[in-house]
């Protein structure tokens, strides 16, 4: 029972890592995908400042590119707390970095148009790949919780060892 119970402590941590780099690559694709939107003519965030182009527009619509309202993409997951990175976290942001640094995203106006693309498509396949990643986690979770459970339930285990 020990053992189930540090794997599962350890999966846990693994998967908040995990889910916090997914939702800063989450963010990463909504401005790519906002800077694209504005290009093609798309309406505006709530919020821009009526003709102003570029990095101020990107400014005054962050509020709005980041809101978790209407994202399709973040519906229907399990809520994590956010505690402090661990080293899969890091590690994991090294490797977004390589792809979206945040330098690079504050002068996405000035990216050209197939760059941004380029961009946009790395970013969307590297969420991909740790939303994957984020629900083998959650079934490998769930797997040592039903066994823990069946263990209680079948009598292997006992509460009271528990409270000794």
């Amino acid at each position: 029972m020990d053992r189930l119970r540090s794997i599962r402590t350890e999966l846990t941590e693994t998967e908040g890592d995990v889910s916090f780099v997914r939702r800063l690559t989450q963010g990463r694709l909504d401005i790519v995908g906002h800077e694209a939107e504005r290009r093609a003519g798309t309406p505006a965030t709530p919020g821009a400042v009526a003709g102003d182009d570029g990095p101020t527009a990107l400014l005054f619509d962050m509020p709005g590119i980041l809101t978790d309202a209407g994202s399709g993409s973040r519906a229907g997951g399990r809520a994590v707390p956010v505690a402090e990175p661990g080293p899969v976290a890091l590690a994991l942001i090294e490797m977004l970095d390589g792809i979206a640094a945040p330098s690079q995203l504050s002068g996405v106006s000035s990216v050209d148009a197939g760059a941004l693309g380029d961009l946009f498509e790395a970013l969307r396949e590297f969420e991909l790949e740790l939303s994957s990643v984020r629900r083998t986690l959650h079934d490998r979770i769930d797997t040592i919780q039903d066994e823990i459970a069946r263990r209680y339930r079948d009598g292997e285990a006992s509460v009271d060892a528990l409270l000794q």
